[in-house]
């Protein structure tokens, strides 16, 4: 069904009731959005009939992400500590090797089921019995020895090494982090692997947040408020104003702009700086994190690497790997592809300033290294270095094999994407850049041999973004990994396993991350390019109080786990 076709599906909706005693619902309390997910979401909603958030790449995020609360949520965007849900705190014991959950009281599942500690001890056993296959599942048999519910309102959590960080990186929904907890009732016995929790007839997916599945088909799926959410029954929130959400399936993005100019959709997924231009241009109504000025988007925490299956030649070989980076003109992806606007990566780190108090501290080992240095010389000494030689077209060759460059992308990147095959061209690599819907499954199979990806993990310490290089989640080609860098060093491993024993702020903390940076860096598993900015449009024709530089109470991406956080701050306009 092509897009314009589903919006005028979607808005026959209002006001007609899809649900069994639905009254009429207005526009005006009607969120409109469409699916992020290239694979799962292009032309049509291929996960329609499907509920496990578990699954790697095969889960479109448009309900798992925010109606499975969190026990905390975390904003990186003000200096204020996890905002407790679910749980009403934590204590660890003096070694951090045991950690005990206060749940809070009066909490329900969607069913009118209680939530106990019996769901989170649940889904940590559910998630260490089904490791490596599930998300998280390899993480959680890492970490956790022993995991049980003391009564109702208490888990205790024992781990197999000290982890000071434990319940932040595991149950604490910042940006597209956080455990999904499930409810036992339901999961019990039933195979987590292929389990699809959906059956509307059925009330399910049964979820802890306030709204329930009420239609959910190829063209579109549409939750429903309901007024009995546990946290207004308790006096913990109020209802969101929101009540109802239409998701449509993924656009191309000049269907976005045409959709958001028309008022006939609320807000969208991050669009590339010329196209969001041109919509705070033409409709007065759209305003931005930065308001209506450039750069109409906020620093996100997912700088953006050119990554590599390092199993497999010629990726394996870290000369390779640096002699692309010294043919890389990172001004040039900024000046051409972003037209200006952007900031570049030289770390897989971003640019939050609770980050830069490590990242100052290495400053003379970026030096020394010179990651920024577009240098086509160097890029050709590396290669014949190791054997390369340029066949009469230009192209670098050995054993009779050029040295193909051809790297996966999502729509996201098509505006950097050309530039950057371009000068790795011009340098003498068989580049190209490929856009398909199953991209993302062949960067978790490894099927992708390089790609662009951002490096999802810190936002106030750096041992989050460097166990994603850590080796436990390096599985062999042609097998899905959480983590798809598939870069191997035991002495890094080894460095980033005591990072993740030292509290946040400890000086040794910062001893260690030099250390692993000596590694990263001399080995450069992944090439940083660039800062990522989520350019999202908020349309204020419906609905205002949209977070902004101004009112930063949470980041805005709809995809991220956070987004209750939004749905709860948004005011109707009339």
């Amino acid at each position: 069904m092509k897009f314009a076709t589903s919006v005028l599906f979607a808005l026959t909706l209002l006001g007609a009731g899809c649900g069994p005693d639905n009254d009429e619902i207005r526009r005006d309390r009607t969120m409109i959005l469409d699916c992020v997910d290239t694979q799962t979401c292009t032309g049509q909603i291929a996960d329609y009939n499907s509920f496990n958030p578990y699954l790697p790449g095969t889960t479109s995020r448009i309900g798992y992400n925010f109606l499975y609360e969190p026990l905390y949520f975390f904003n990186a965007y003000v200096d204020e500590d996890p905002i407790p849900w679910i749980a009403t705190g934590h204590e660890f014991n003096e070694d951090f090797t045991e950690v005990t959950v206060n749940i809070r009281k009066g909490v329900e599942w969607s069913d009118g089921k209680p939530w106990t500690a019996q769901d989170l001890v649940f889904t940590i056993q559910m998630l260490r019995e089904n490791q490596p296959m599930l998300v998280f599942s390899t993480d959680l048999a890492t970490w956790v020895d022993t995991a049980i519910a003391v009564d109702d309102h208490t888990a205790k959590i024992s781990l197999t090494a000290p982890n000071p960080r434990f319940m932040f990186t595991y149950f604490t929904n910042n940006f597209d982090n956080g455990v999904p907890i499930v409810p036992k009732h339901i999961w019990e016995g039933k195979d987590a692997e292929t389990f699809e929790n959906f059956g509307i007839e059925k009330d399910w997916p049964v979820v802890s947040g306030p709204y329930r599945m009420i239609l959910s088909v190829p063209e579109q799926r549409v939750w429903e408020r309901r007024d009995d959410w546990w946290a207004k029954k308790i006096g913990f929130q109020e209802l969101p104003k929101v009540e109802k959400l239409i998701y449509l399936p993924l656009m191309e993005e000049a269907k976005t702009v045409q959709t958001m100019i028309a008022n006939q959709i609320d807000i969208t997924r991050d669009m590339r700086p010329s196209n969001i231009s041109t919509v705070v241009e033409q409709n007065p109504n759209v305003t931005t994190w930065t308001g209506r000025e450039a750069p109409y988007g906020y620093l996100d925490w997912w700088p953006i690497s050119l990554g590599f299956n390092a199993l497999e030649e010629p990726f394996a070989n870290k000369e390779v790997r640096w002699a692309i980076n010294h043919a890389i003109d990172r001004d040039q992806l900024i000046e051409v592809g972003w037209l200006g606007s952007g900031e570049k990566a030289l770390l897989p780190l971003p640019d939050f300033p609770a980050m830069r108090r490590y990242t100052d501290g290495i400053a003379d080992l970026l030096e020394r290294h010179n990651l920024d240095e577009h240098n086509m010389e160097k890029s050709a000494a590396l290669m014949r270095g190791q054997d390369w030689e340029k066949d009469g077209e230009g192209f670098w060759v050995k054993d009779g094999q050029r040295c193909k460059v051809v790297f996966d992308i999502f729509d996201i990147f098509q505006d950097i994407a050309p530039v950057l095959s371009t000068q790795l061209r011009r340098a003498g690599f068989d580049a190209a850049f490929r856009k398909t819907p199953d991209a993302y499954t062949r960067m978790t199979q490894g099927t992708a041999r390089s790609y662009i990806m951002g490096n999802g993990g810190s936002v106030r310490d750096p041992y989050f973004t460097l166990r994603l290089y850590h080796s436990r989640f390096v599985l062999p080609t042609g097998t899905a990994t959480t983590y798809f860098w598939r870069w191997r060093n035991l002495r890094f491993d080894a460095i980033v396993d005591e990072m993740g024993q030292v509290t946040t702020g400890d000086p040794r903390l910062h001893e260690l991350f030099r250390d692993a940076m000596e590694i990263w860096l001399d080995e450069l598993p992944a090439i940083p390019l660039l800062q990522w900015y989520h350019r999202i449009p908020h349309n204020q024709t419906y609905w205002t109080n949209w977070p902004s530089q101004d009112r930063p109470y949470i980041n805005s991406a709809y995809w991220h786990r956070t987004w209750l956080l939004v749905l709860l701050g948004l005011e109707p306009v009339s």
